[in-house]
């Protein structure tokens, strides 16, 4: 792989020592979770776990492996019953560099996954207070609940068209140092299919957060994993250039736990971000120099369909997609991204209301900093470019419609993704124009005085914004009052012991 770089002949021997300890500890970790085979299957239903476990007011966590990595809904629980499940149910998909959330109707995710034998009893506006719709929410938010039909656990478009979510965040780290991490299908995914052939690792793992009750077990059937206070995902899907974990946790009691606990690797340098009904994506990368120092990472947004794939998906994954516009906000050093509040409702084929859906919404944020490893200090990233969508015409464009700008540090005139927004340009996911389709792209570059190889590495945490759904809450008819449980019951805590090894690998 690092043969795709120049030499450096004044730091060649460092970096072969850095590449065979990355190598040698990725052997090591995947050694570690062996014994993860043997974890104790759980004792209830999903059912029973989630109206007897799971604290109201906490979240709760079931994986799944998808793809070449794996997906775990974040369930949150409310105060309105011992079964109540908050608006909206996160889906967070994860597999080689890609980062992909779902935003979920709590009524379906209920009959779909928790009890398809019971019957859904959907709270409308008369009977749930919008405290109890969303956890996060106040009493007096009026853009709470906004389902057209609050009396069906359908998507509006569901019969139509086959809405089957809310929409949300979708984006991929495609480079790192000139190495890319799209696999090659034709290759079984075990390289990259552009130029560069690069390898790819797929080694998605999962276990306990440290520093919580560390409990998990396996569901019966072995399609579902649980986790109670906490759950970490790993990935290395380019071992010379980039790792990282992803933490999720139950309560900010556990938050405060695990960042106490020094096993959980990087975490003390993720930015605080509470998501919807706090379903944080605490992702933290660990990117590591070129040869002689410097460091490339190139990050796409997309935004997921809401419906079947075809030709009204891609008309309203465009729209958001030519809505997007980015800034650095010089006084938190973060790189603000943003889309039109009112086109993203579009595509969730909810109406668009004048009091609450005008200007733009958040999707990312990136810190405009990279964090030295072996020091802990911050540095500033030399160069912070995005692209834009414009004519192949112009002369300031490649045949492809795409340039690459730096982007605005200006909040009230932010960096757009079409160049002319009134006249949006189509060539960039047109093939014909230069071969090529892109998104809204974002490069980061830090010259080797910034990102010397002495740092070992490099830690960088994006923060994901959840889309919200309806503000609709679900409950299990015949349910009592919430509960808050003084242990868990069901999980059985002597897989933790096998399955927490992770973190202390990643370190």
């Amino acid at each position: 792989m690092r043969s795709l770089h120049p030499p450096h002949s004044s730091s060649v021997s460092l970096g072969k020592m850095l590449a065979d300890w990355r190598r040698l500890s990725l052997a090591f970790l995947l050694l570690s979770f062996v014994p993860r085979i043997f974890a104790e299957k759980c004792s209830s239903t999903t059912y029973e776990w989630w109206r007897d476990d799971i604290r109201s007011g906490n979240r709760a966590f079931l994986v799944e492996l998808e793809m070449r990595g794996g997906a775990v809904l974040c369930l949150s629980k409310g105060f309105g019953s011992s079964t109540e499940l908050l608006d909206p149910v996160i889906r967070s998909i994860m597999h080689t560099a890609n980062f992909d959330q779902q935003s979920k109707m709590p009524c379906s995710v209920l009959g779909g996954y928790i009890s398809p034998n019971v019957d859904i009893n959907i709270p409308n506006g008369t009977t749930a207070s919008t405290a109890r719709r969303r956890l996060l929410t106040g009493e007096e938010d009026i853009c709470a609940a906004s389902r057209p039909d609050l009396n069906t656990c359908k998507y509006p478009m569901q019969d139509e068209l086959g809405q089957w979510s809310w929409g949300g965040i979708a984006y991929q780290i495609g480079q790192v140092n000139g190495n890319c991490t799209t696999p090659d299908e034709e290759k079984d995914g075990a390289v990259c299919h552009e130029n560069a052939r690069n390898e790819l690792q797929h080694d998605w793992k999962h276990s306990p957060v440290y520093g919580g009750d560390e409990i998990s077990c396996d569901e019966v059937d072995a399609k579902n994993t649980r986790y109670l206070s906490g759950v970490l995902f790993s990935q290395a899907p380019l071992l010379d250039d980039m790792k990282y974990p992803m933490y999720m946790v139950s309560s900010e009691v556990d938050r405060l736990a695990a960042l106490d606990d020094t096993r959980n690797a990087g975490l003390q340098y993720a930015r605080e971000m509470k998501g919807e009904n706090g379903c944080d994506a605490e992702i933290v990368y660990e990117f590591f120099p070129k040869p002689g120092g410097g460091l490339m990472v190139e990050l796409s947004q997309t935004m997921g369909c809401t419906t079947k794939e075809g030709d009204e998906c891609k008309s309203k994954s465009v729209a958001i997609a030519d809505s997007t516009s980015a800034y650095i906000s010089n006084d938190t050093n973060v790189v603000v991204v943003q889309v039109e509040q009112s086109t993203l409702r579009e595509s969730q084929y909810l109406p668009v209301r004048s009091s609450c859906d005008q200007g733009t919404t958040t999707t990312i944020k990136m810190s405009s900093q990279f964090i030295c490893a072996a020091t802990g200090e911050r540095i500033n990233i030399s160069s912070i470019k995005m692209s834009q969508a414009g004519s192949p015409d112009n002369p300031l464009f490649d045949e492809g419609g795409k340039r690459e700008v730096e982007i605005s540090r200006d909040p009230s005139k932010p960096t757009t993704f079409q160049v002319d927004p009134a006249n949006p340009s189509d060539c960039w996911y047109k093939d014909s124009c230069g071969g090529w389709s892109f998104a809204p792209d974002f490069v980061f570059r830090a010259d080797a005085a910034s990102a010397p190889e002495s740092c070992v590495s490099f830690y960088w945490d994006p923060l994901i914004y959840s889309v919200a759904g309806d503000g609709m809450a679900a409950s299990v008819k015949g349910n009592g009052i919430a509960n808050s449980p003084s242990s868990p019951t069901t999980a059985n805590a002597a897989s933790a012991g096998l399955t927490g090894i992770l973190v202390a690998l990643m370190a």
